[in-house]
């Protein structure tokens, strides 16, 4: 295959895969949005009185359970983006440099200085030539000169045994010649002699040319290397991205290089060096890997992040659901100050009227009207309702700082215990009482109610985990493919290297398929995380159908007995109307001594304890009128934590369409 062909198709399954990962970066893959945390105060009241409208306002803006409810949300919130961030595209990137120093072994040292002995035997020889040719020069020149001269051939001779024996014989033929061809033999023996030492000056100029070479080579080498000195170095980069049906793809590019020479040393090996070139990789691929056993598909892959989902919403829910109950326990606070504050008014009332009683109870002796002896009667019974007022007033303080808590208010500097302004609610018409029947508010309760809410989603969730668990059952069979191409650069510069490992040709593609198994034969944390999870979700299962149970029940009573108290707050009333009628009568009847002083006392007894039955029967009223806006979930308007109120909502029994 071609190289710019390779490149090609690597190059284009690379940008597939990239385009791939980024893909829902550009589309804008819903994730969680973290919230604001917001500081919480508690609140402050300055004014005497405050409404119930305004007190469950102030209620859902400072009761720090809301708040921790909130915080819970926030917190589930952030697993959610945690378990969210299990498919997020991921970019990894690592960079390494090794840099090794060891020193060379005795093998090793023995084949550098083999290196170096066998290029100084070289020189050796190459010097005891250019001594032999020198000798051999000079003794060549000494001969010519004594032939050209015409002096005496055997005063000379050379030490070569050989050339020596050769020189001997040309004499002796010289000798031997005739007188008319010895001139020219002699010129015959000077050419030989000249050619002789042109050969000779050859072998000379080559035998220095040798040993400067050899020379310069053992010079170029240096002493023998005791460390190797190595590094490997590598960049890489990878994006990583796992999807919900459980395959994964990552696109990478790896960038490896390696080299080594000896310490001190240049990288050529005449110069002492190793002779191994820097080398450069590049490696340009993707890899999917894909889940056949456990971890395949949404439902075990993203179980983690589906039951997250589902516990966030359902936090959500249980912060609607804390925001209703806590509306609920400060609208119960401030009917126990209206009733502490009725109390206290009833008592103040009969202490007044008690008073005039002891006045006129006075005036009637001082008159001998009545005997004296009734003095201490009614003067007891002055005091008895002084005492009662008294405790009223403990009460009603206890039922102010109750409230306050209930809000989250703070009573410190200007803060007061507020008083509450408005009185009991109004009782409904017959026909609305009697339209309240309980099968139908039940249904309301159980659509409506947000505990149950969030009980079901965790029972969803609970589901979600515990069927990814049963899958997960299955045991590891995963299959990995990859592909890649790699180019090669070799220098001894890096920069020039890695240039050439990009630009150069390449090499692939390349391929690469793996099974990974993990196969544990008694499987047994699968089976106990199944069983674990099994066991949640039965358990809330339990939790969700227990609390519709308890819903229904406290809807039924709360409904039955709302009419009830309604009707026993009109029957008392009614005895407060003739009470009040009666006293008023027993008053004019004493002031004309036509009554006695005990019938007046004992009739405005029995007034206060009605008034004060009535007070009781009130709250209560007020109290299961709370209870079942409560238990039906219709205290608030709208769910959520910001759930409105309407003021009608509080006094009012809900209405069933």
């Amino acid at each position: 295959m071609k190289p710019g062909t390779t490149i090609t198709i690597v190059l284009a399954a690379f940008a597939v895969t990239l385009f791939g990962l980024a893909m829902p970066l550009v589309a804008g893959e819903s994730t969680p949005v973290t919230g604001q945390a917001r500081v919480w105060e508690p609140g402050i009241v300055t004014t005497g009185t405050i409404s119930a409208l305004d007190a469950v306002k102030m209620t859902l803006e400072h009761q720090p359970n809301i708040r921790l409810q909130e915080e819970n949300t926030m917190f589930r919130l952030g697993l959610a983006t945690e378990a969210t961030g299990q498919f997020d595209t991921t970019l990894y990137g690592g960079l390494s440099y090794e840099y090794t120093q060891s020193r060379l072994t005795a093998k090793e040292k023995k084949a550098e200085q083999k290196r170096r002995d066998d290029l100084a035997d070289r020189l050796d020889t190459a010097r005891n030539a250019i001594e032999e040719y020198q000798r051999s020069l000079g003794e060549l020149n000494d001969v010519r000169d004594v032939w050209e001269s015409g002096g005496d051939p055997g005063s000379v001779g050379f030490t070569d045994p050989i050339a020596q024996a050769q020189y001997e014989l040309l004499i002796q033929m010289y000798e031997t010649a005739p007188e008319d061809q010895k001139d020219a033999f002699r010129d015959a023996i000077l050419e030989f002699l000249d050619r002789q030492a042109q050969a000779v000056e050859e072998g000379l100029a080559q035998a220095l040319e040798t040993e400067s070479d050899l020379s310069g080579k053992l010079d170029r080498l240096g002493d023998v290397p005791d460390v190797i000195q190595s590094f490997n170095a590598n960049f890489n980069l990878s994006l990583d991205r796992q999807f919900r049906s459980g395959i994964s793809i990552s696109a990478f590019y790896d960038l490896t290089g390696t080299g080594a020479n000896y310490k001190g040393k240049k990288h050529d090996v005449d110069d002492g060096g190793m002779g191994v070139i820097d080398a450069y990789t590049s490696t340009l691929g993707f890899r999917v890997l894909i889940p056949l056993g456990r971890g395949r598909g949404v439902e075990s892959t993203g179980a983690r992040e589906r039951a997250a989902q589902i516990d966030h919403e359902a936090s959500e829910a249980a912060l609607a659901h804390a925001v209703s109950f806590n509306a609920y326990t400060t609208l119960l606070a401030y009917w126990d100050v209206v009733a502490a504050q009725e109390s206290l008014q009833v008592l103040e009332t009969s202490l007044e009227l008690n008073r005039k009683i002891l006045e006129t109870t006075r005036t009637l002796i001082d008159a001998d009207e009545i005997p004296r002896s009734e003095l201490a009667r009614t003067e007891a019974r002055v005091a008895e309702v002084e005492a009662g007022v008294e405790a009223a007033r403990r009460r009603l303080q206890t039922a102010r700082i109750a409230l306050a808590n209930a809000i989250g208010l703070e009573l410190r500097g200007e803060g007061i215990a507020p008083l509450a302004s408005d009185g009991f609610p109004a009782l409904p018409g017959d026909d609305l009482l009697r339209s309240l029947s309980p099968q139908p508010l039940v249904s309301v309760a159980l659509e409506r109610r947000l505990d149950l809410r969030a009980s079901r989603l965790l029972e969803s969730s609970g589901k979600v985990l515990s069927r990814a668990a049963l899958l997960d059952l299955r045991r590891v069979f995963d299959l990995e493919l990859e592909v890649s191409a790699s180019g090669l650069g070799e220098s001894y510069a890096a920069g020039t290297g890695i240039k050439d490992s990009l630009t150069g040709d390449w090499a692939g593609p390349s391929g690469r398929i793996a099974l990974n198994v993990d196969y544990p034969f008694a499987n047994n944390i699968q089976e106990g995380r199944l069983a674990q999870q099994e066991a949640l979700y039965r358990q809330a299962r339990i939790s969700n159908a227990n609390l519709e149970r308890l819903i229904g029940l406290n809807v039924v009573e709360a409904a039955r007995t709302l009419g009830e108290a309604a009707r026993q707050v009109a029957r008392y009333r009614a005895a407060v109307e003739a009470y009040g009628r009666a006293v008023e009568t027993e008053m004019e009847r004493l002031r004309l001594s036509a009554s006695t002083v005990i019938d007046t006392i004992t009739t405005e007894q029995r007034q206060l304890t009605a008034q004060l039955s009535l007070v009781a029967a009130e709250a209560t009223y007020a109290r299961l009128l709370a209870r079942l806006r409560y238990e039906t979930g219709t205290l608030l308007t709208e769910a959520g934590g910001s759930g409105s109120i309407a003021a009608a909502d509080l006094v009012t029994p809900p209405r069933v369409d």
